[in-house]
């Protein structure tokens, strides 16, 4: 049997089965022509009377309760001590274990900032170890640098449990970026990936990448550019020449 064109009517049938149709109406036959029957009214409820209910004592409204900000931690003021802190603050809910330290020359001029380690960096015991290591390595050696010629640090010592960061453990992580920026004191700041983008700029990389950008910190102004993480360049390698205009734009703004 056709069933117009040149549909078969056991080929719908079989794409009916596949979709989990196996029955035309109903698993019970039915009389869809007989009359329906009213439904039957429940019986109307009969009024007891009782005595009045005693009036309901309204409690006076009580004044709201001011909701506390989670007080800040006291962020040592000198950088050797703020990476002691950040190596063994329990204020952090990192393990001791897994937290890594910055690492290159703090007056370099150039402070390049990530997001969190990458996953095994606490093995290594160093920042953007492995693949993401690599390119890194490479990007700035296109730059005649090198590990030892800028300061490599990340928003976060480690990486948290579950490598789930919530929406306040963000916002330290961002306080504690700024915090870390103002002492380091950089001419320049590369912002790798998206969070150090947002926590500094206020907007993503995508957006901010292509010009150099004023950061106020506490310690005063310092130029930041954004660019994509060396894990999002192995993801996406046709974005490593965007990813080198940025790197030009740095060494421009160095002078």
């Amino acid at each position: 049997m056709e069933l117009g064109g040149n549909i078969s009517y056991a080929s719908l049938v079989t794409w009916w089965q596949d979709a989990g149709l196996d029955v035309l109406v109903d698993e019970t036959p039915r009389n869809w022509l007989a009359t329906a029957q009213p439904v039957a009214q429940p019986p109307a409820a009969v009024h007891v009377a009782t005595s009045p209910a005693p009036p309901v004592q309204e409690r006076a409204p009580q004044p709201d309760r001011p909701v506390r900000a989670p007080a800040k931690p006291s962020l040592p003021d000198d950088l050797p001590g703020f990476h002691a802190w950040l190596a063994s603050s329990e204020k952090l809910s990192i393990p001791l274990a897994a937290r890594v330290a910055p690492a290159g020359d703090p007056a370099s001029g150039v402070m390049a900032l990530v997001d969190l380690p990458e996953a095994d960096d606490h093995v290594s015991g160093r920042l953007l170890s492995g693949p993401a290591g690599q390119l890194f390595d490479k990007m700035i050696a296109a730059m005649e640098r090198n590990r030892d010629s800028l300061y490599l640090a990340s928003m976060s010592p480690g990486r948290p449990t579950g490598d789930y960061v919530d929406k306040a453990s963000g916002a330290l992580f961002g306080q504690l970026a700024r915090h870390h920026a103002a002492l380091a004191k950089p001419r320049v700041l590369l912002l790798m990936g998206e969070q150090p983008s947002r926590a500094f700029l206020n907007m993503g990389f995508v957006e901010a990448r292509g010009r150099v950008h004023d950061v106020k910190l506490a310690g005063g102004a310092v130029q930041a550019i954004a660019t994509f993480h060396p894990r999002t360049l192995l993801q996406y390698p046709e974005q490593k020449r965007r990813a080198w205009e940025d790197l030009q734009l740095l060494m421009k703004a160095l002078g």
